[in-house]
């Protein structure tokens, strides 16, 4: 699951076993390199026919985290979260869409690493995912990490600490605020700050701690 680097677009490219076999079960087809070896971060949804999982990769840590790539990963996790779900309701139109969840790089539970032939706990892995404050070892419903995701009004409480809710602009926290903390923020109504020159807004953020 990415995004088109030229149109912009996001897709779900399927990876085939080599040796698959479409007329009969093919059990354990792939393995846990194919999931690691992959340019990280990553995004993959896996299929055992009875739920459904998307795994998310890492963050190297040399490769550093800035506020557009943040924004633009949250966007990319959101796209594939929305991708599982839609796949999850067309399996099978006369049943229940089977559960999905949401599982992380290094903290895969056993009803994960089970599929694969063999697994290998990488510990550096886990490190990094860690110290990621939103992750836990825990395997989450995706509908609601992406009703998270899709969260539109945040307490000011919650824009001025850090780090961030999951998934905010940290370039535009004053649309997540009510009118009321708005205006308690910045001392003036959302009319008159849109008035101001964007030169203004930003300064007026930067001294409100809301930048």
């Amino acid at each position: 699951l990415d995004r088109s680097g030229s149109s912009g677009d996001f897709s779900a490219t399927e990876f085939m076993y080599p040796a698959r076999d479409p007329s009969v079960v093919n059990s354990m087809p792939f393995l846990q390199e194919d999931l690691y070896s992959a340019p990280q971060p990553a995004l993959f949804l896996v299929d055992n026919h009875h739920e459904v999982y998307l795994w998310q990769g890492w963050w190297p840590i040399e490769n550093k985290i800035t506020g557009s790539a943040r924004i633009r990963w949250a966007s990319d996790r959101k796209s594939a979260m929305e991708t599982v779900l839609q796949y999850c309701r067309g399996k099978n139109l006369k049943k229940p869409p089977p559960k999905s969840y949401l599982i992380h790089a290094g903290l895969e539970p056993l009803t994960f690493t089970n599929m694969f032939p063999s697994w290998e706990h990488r510990e550096d892995i886990a490190e990094i995912t860690e110290m990621d404050t939103e992750v836990s070892n825990q395997i989450t419903l995706v509908e609601d990490v992406l009703a998270k995701l899709c969260k539109t009004i945040y307490p000011l409480a919650d824009l001025l600490a850090r780090p961030l809710p999951e998934g905010v602009d940290p370039l535009k926290l004053e649309i997540y605020l009510t009118d009321e903390d708005f205006e308690f923020a910045l001392d003036m109504t959302r009319d008159e700050y849109n008035a101001l020159p964007a030169w203004k807004q930003v300064n007026l953020k930067k001294a409100k701690g809301l930048f």
